[in-house]
């Protein structure tokens, strides 16, 4: 999937469900729920330490469905956020900027959105 046509999916969807959970079954399922209400943007957290699996499970399920779109949240660094790739994500989630991830990202042309308001963050 194309970086401009991600990120427009993720605009027109408006909203993006963040799913924690305390494993990886109770992390899939949160999200399937949220896909079967309509939401079609989910973020994984990698506050889950099966996140890389919920996310390749669930590229797995929606493979067929161009406007389910999957991706990784609370990336700490380029490592998790490669791991994330490598498992499907479609983007990637950062609390804070991180140099070595937004090359990483751009490098797989993957959209990297980080938490931050000023250029010191």
């Amino acid at each position: 999937m194309i970086k401009s046509k991600i990120l427009l999916q993720l605009m027109q969807g408006k909203i993006v469900a963040v799913i924690r959970g305390n494993s990886q079954e109770e992390a899939f399922q949160a999200a399937q729920a949220c896909i079967k209400g309509g939401i079609s943007a989910i973020e994984i957290a990698y506050t889950n330490s099966k996140a890389s699996q919920v996310i390749e499970q669930l590229v797995t399920q929606y493979t067929n469905q161009e406007q389910v779109v999957v991706g990784a949240g609370t990336v700490l660094d380029s490592e998790t956020a490669r791991m994330a790739i490598l498992a499907g994500a479609k983007f990637i989630v950062s609390p804070a900027f991180n140099l070595q991830t937004a090359k990483l990202c751009n490098r797989y042309a993957i959209p990297y959105l980080p938490g931050c308001m000023t250029l010191s963050e």
